[in-house]
């Protein structure tokens, strides 16, 4: 950023000689313009002098709005330049826009510490702002002005005047200032943290936010740390910018490592014999607004916590949050943020920040139950297809299996049965980001199964099992990760058909169909652990699967996406010039989305078994009709059909055409299923899935099914 010194007032003279010139140069090119017309002549002269006074008008709007942005600093005697012998002189940046945002950002910051003050019109100012945060000249401005004890302080007054606002019975008038007002302040300091914004403070200034963090401060005669303050700005933030993985580093890994310094003495004290007897719990640590009993109005989606006249103890009957959770909200809004902030093993440490949120802080996520925002983060570090999120996924489960060996037990009857109710109620909301990641690395699920290499690092195959009953209990978890099995299904026949054929794809889907039966059993164990009958168990296995198959041929599902481009060419009859896999994806994606959506896949199949070889089926019939290559004795066995011409011989109409026409399509893929050898290996398939369904009985040790 560059600046220009203006002197003043000679700087008024500038702009106002400069004005009455460009002025006085439109007149002369119109009077001139005019002569030469009259005469005849040519009129050039007079347009390049026109030409020019509209340049010096440009200039003169240009210097306008300086002087007035030079005015304005002025009457609110902002100061960026010096007094001399020569005169006064004011710095403006040559950028009319960063020259506002300076002039908007030293604004906000008076009207923020005015807030901090106690001026209850100062918030209603601060709001006005709000629309500025996204400019990096604002944002710089405003740290530079309040620095980061400042903003510890504004947020901790804002929550006071709320709690004040609540005592007269007023915090629903205030409330959208002060959201509006954290939201500021949070941009902001997501913008000045990230070193890749031009708003960037610099390290230094990320230092101080962890100093000013660990320090303790008063507001309205209550204690409090300043990561307690600090939390409800990370709170506020909606991920635009998202706090960036600096920000993490340095003052989020601090803030974990300063709660557990300063609670897990009274946390060891929750545990032992006289704790556990008197059902004491993990109590986090609160951020401000929870303290203060206004979490509700600061922070719109926080539960309700009451009318606030005193301040609150941390009852566990009370809503609100603890500056961890705030925490995690900020980091759940970018994938690299939420790694940068779990994967790491502090100095000291026996154990990493997310093997040491998934035990030994695992009960503070229940205190307020505000267990989303670690939820989330913890789904978007793990459901990347990069090296560190397969990095966290092994570890996560690698933690977990210890939990999860401890809920699940064979009962007298050798049916497995939760034995720690709690325990597996604890880990409920782990339940879904788990299964998504599972899901996302489904690659590693196959590898622990079948390959015995390629899968998850210190994961065993009943262990795994073990997991994913966990996990299966969960419903959307269960139907994302059998979803992602079909994906790989459906990958795998179009990677390898148009060289194995019929005959070698059947050694290619008896793997995945062993994936395939411990996934569909986790589910269903998962419901009978939970005193499910048999009936409903089986009715739910069904239809998770046919909810697992909606969602891969929906828009976002992984087939969905994938022919979402090619619908119009085949419609619009070009598919020929589809190549093969993406011809069999969109034929099997019709197969699926029809069956499903009219509930054939349902009616027809007598369990999840014959559902899961219902859809290997349909991946290779798609297959085998992409290749459009066809025996003479099919084709003969196709005369007089829709789906065919009138030649001798026959040969197929379009694939378009066929698809256009629903009867049409469904006498087409009957003949299809005819001539394809799928059908003599339905069986051998469904019999690997039963086989998968026993494996797993027996690496959970239970043999009462």
């Amino acid at each position: 950023m560059s600046y220009s010194g203006v002197k003043l007032p000679e700087f008024d003279t500038l702009v106002a000689r400069h004005t009455a010139a460009a002025t006085q140069m439109q007149e002369l090119a119109a009077r001139l313009h005019a002569e030469l017309a009259g005469a005849g002549l040519d009129t050039t002269p007079a347009e390049r002098i026109r030409k020019l006074a509209a340049q010096v008008g440009q200039e003169a709007e240009d210097l306008r709005k300086r002087q007035s942005i030079v005015r304005e600093m002025e009457r609110h005697k902002i100061a960026f330049g010096a007094s001399t012998a020569a005169g006064s002189f004011i710095t403006v940046p040559d950028s009319l826009r960063e020259a506002q945002g300076q002039l908007d950002g030293t604004l906000a910051a008076k009207a923020a510490k005015a807030a901090a003050a106690g001026d209850k019109n100062a918030l209603k100012q601060l709001q006005a702002y709000a629309a500025k945060a996204q400019d990096s000249s604002f944002a710089k401005t405003f740290l530079r002005q309040l620095g980061a004890k400042g903003m510890t302080q504004v947020s901790a007054a804002i929550a006071a005047q709320l709690r004040a606002d609540a005592a007269g019975g007023n915090a629903g008038a205030s409330a959208k200032q002060a959201q509006e007002a954290m939201r500021l302040l949070a941009t902001t300091l997501a913008k000045g943290t990230n070193p890749k914004d031009p708003a960037y403070m610099g390290d230094g200034f990320l230092d101080e936010l962890v100093n000013h963090g660990r320090t303790e401060l008063k507001v309205d005669g209550i204690s409090y740390f300043g990561y307690q303050a600090q939390a409800l700005i990370w709170r506020a933030g909606e991920g635009k910018p998202p706090f960036s993985e600096k920000f993490m580093q340095v003052v989020g890994r601090d803030a974990i490592v300063f709660e557990k310094g300063k609670f897990q003495d009274r946390w060891a004290a929750s545990k032992d014999a006289i704790g556990s007897a008197l059902g004491s719990r993990q109590v986090p640590m609160a951020d401000l607004a929870t303290v203060l009993g206004v979490a509700e109005w600061m922070i719109p989606s926080t539960p309700s916590v009451g009318p606030a006249k005193q301040p609150v103890s941390q009852s566990p009957d009370r809503g609100g949050s603890a500056v961890i959770d705030d925490l995690f909200h900020a980091a759940s809004s970018n994938a690299k943020s939420a790694q940068a902030l779990l994967n790491r093993t502090p100095a000291g440490w026996k154990q990493s920040v997310l093997s040491y949120m998934l035990t030994d802080r695992l009960g503070a996520f229940h205190f307020h139950g505000n267990t989303d925002p670690f939820a989330e983060a913890l789904r978007k570090a793990t459901t990347g297809k990069d090296s560190v999120s397969l990095s966290l996924t092994t570890e996560a489960l690698n933690t977990l299996k210890v939990h999860a060996d401890k809920v699940f037990r064979p009962d007298d009857n050798d049916r497995l049965t939760i034995a720690d109710r709690k325990l597996y109620d604890e880990l409920s909301f782990l339940r879904r980001p788990v299964g998504s990641a599972l899901a996302s690395h489904i690659d590693q699920v196959y590898g622990t199964y079948i390959t015995k290499s390629e899968g998850f690092d210190g994961l065993s195959k009943a262990e795994l099992d073990r997991l994913l009953v966990l996990v299966s209990s969960d419903r959307d978890a269960a139907v994302e990760l059998q979803a992602a099995e079909a994906a790989r299904v459906v990958d795998r026949v179009n990677d390898h058909y148009p060289t194995s054929g019929d005959k070698g794809i059947k050694e290619q889907l008896i793997p995945e169909a062993k994936v395939f039966g411990h996934l569909v059993e986790a589910r269903r164990l998962a419901l009978l652990a939970n005193a499910w009958d048999e009936e409903q168990t089986k009715k739910d296995v069904k239809d998770t699967l046919n909810s697992a198959f909606a969602l891969f041929t929906s828009p976002i599902g992984g087939l969905g996406m994938k022919v979402a481009g090619e619908l119009g060419g085949l419609v619009g009859g070009k598919g020929a010039e589809v190549a093969f896999d993406k011809l069999s994806a969109y034929i099997v994606n019709r197969m699926i989305q029809t069956s499903v959506t009219s509930g054939e896949a349902l009616r027809t199949a007598a369990d999840q078994n014959e559902m899961v070889d219902w859809l290997m089926q349909s991946a290779v019939i798609s297959a085998r009709i992409a290749t459009g290559e066809w025996s003479e004795e099919a084709m003969r066995d196709a005369k007089g059909s829709t789906y065919v011409t009138d030649d001798q011989p026959p040969k197929l109409k379009p694939i378009h055409e066929i698809m256009a026409d629903p009867k049409t399509f469904d006498d087409f893929m009957e003949w299809a299923r005819r001539h394809s050898a799928i059908e003599s290996t339905s069986n051998e398939l469904a019999n690997t899935v039963r086989t998968a369904r026993d494996k797993t009985h027996d690496n959970l040790n239970i043999t009462g099914y």
